[in-house]
């Protein structure tokens, strides 16, 4: 048998629903700009880590370039 409940019970629950929604959507709005600024500062820690390899390698920037976008030529003759 179906259990009643009263309108005032009814809204009670619909207000406590509604408000952990809310907490909720808070704490995923806060966890996704912490998730942000991480990523963030690791693309920052890894485009450091670029550089200094680029200021220490003995290739040209030039060389350096052409291997990263692929415009490299290939060596023929290789087996």
């Amino acid at each position: 048998m179906a259990r009643t409940i009263s309108k005032e019970g009814l809204e009670q629950k619909i207000e406590k629903v509604q408000s952990a929604i809310a907490k909720n959507r808070e704490q995923y709005d806060r966890l996704t700009a912490e998730l942000e600024e991480l990523h963030n500062k690791q693309k920052a820690i890894q485009n450091e880590e670029l550089l200094k390899a680029i200021a220490e390698s003995t290739r040209s920037y030039e060389e350096i370039l052409r291997f990263i976008q692929g415009t490299g030529e290939e060596e023929t003759g290789k087996e």
